[in-house]
């Protein structure tokens, strides 16, 4: 059941973010009125403008920078890697280029190659909970789509913690930390642990309907087949689908049959 299930298993990356704009401190007009194109949905503005005032010669890192978060926004993420690691030669030590230029990895599903861009970034500030959400993020995809070494997966955990330990002092943390982590535990049979992630992330967000999908998969394999039958109700109340929820739903009606039928309790 657990190999049949596990090929819908997707983390949720990217949520956690800052705004990049705010790394250009800077009184040159020319990218001055270019971070305005890009805020004011003109990406393609600002790549002329910076491209028109400056000459590549002249460049600076937070030209390069801006030209490479255009291209992102654009969707061109061959030029994106291309000035963002440009930006990157400039400044060694610039946590924004090697965190955007992993995040552009990340969609093209180089999970390789974001994993180590993230390592840059981490070694740079070890307290940026971002790059510790997307690198675990990239190690499920990256391992979980192969054979998924437990590991890795192990990693991909230590990862979330890290953001959670980082994150307690905040006012709010999102379902995404504590939904990724219950992926990761269900991945790695450990279902206790997962039905306690999934508590956690519903208590952040209450309105996410996969949430109780997949605390309905941890409840229905640690066989607690009474919640697992309320959880899936409930996500299907809220609009998920999964291809994977008629076999669970058979399985809880043959179960609650055999118990009216004999009066014997399955499960916990």
């Amino acid at each position: 059941m657990l190999v049949a299930f596990s090929a819908i298993l997707n983390a949720q990356g990217g949520k956690v973010y800052y705004d990049p704009l705010r790394v250009i401190a800077t009184a040159d007009e020319t990218l001055s009125e270019a971070v305005q194109l890009i805020r004011f949905g003109n990406p393609a503005g600002a790549i002329r403008y910076i491209k028109s005032a400056e000459p590549e010669s002249k460049r600076t890192f937070e030209a390069e920078f801006l030209l490479g978060y255009a291209y992102r926004l654009q969707g061109d993420l061959d030029e994106a890697i291309n000035y963002f690691s440009k930006a990157a030669r400039q400044q060694s030590l610039s946590l924004p280029a090697y965190f955007e230029r992993g995040n552009c990895y990340l969609i093209r599903k180089n999970f390789s190659l974001a994993v180590f861009d993230f390592d840059r970034a981490i070694l740079i500030d070890t307290n940026f909970a971002p790059a510790y959400n997307n690198r675990a993020y990239a190690r499920i995809r990256n391992y979980g789509e192969q054979k998924m070494p437990t590991q890795q997966l192990k990693f991909a955990r230590k990862d979330m913690e890290k953001v959670l330990s980082i994150t307690q002092s905040d006012s709010f943390i999102g379902f995404e930390y504590y939904y990724n982590l219950g992926l990761l535990d269900l991945y790695m049979s450990e279902y206790e642990l997962a039905i306690s992630s999934f508590n956690n992330a519903v208590k952040a967000d209450q309105s996410v309907s996969k949430l109780y999908y997949f605390r309905g998969a941890a409840f229905f394999l640690a066989r607690y087949y009474g919640k697992a039958r309320e959880d899936f109700s409930t996500a299907e109340s809220l609009g998920f689908s999964s291809g994977q929820a008629p076999e669970f739903l058979r399985v809880l009606e043959l179960i609650k049959q055999h118990e009216e039928s004999t009066g014997e309790k399955v499960g916990k």
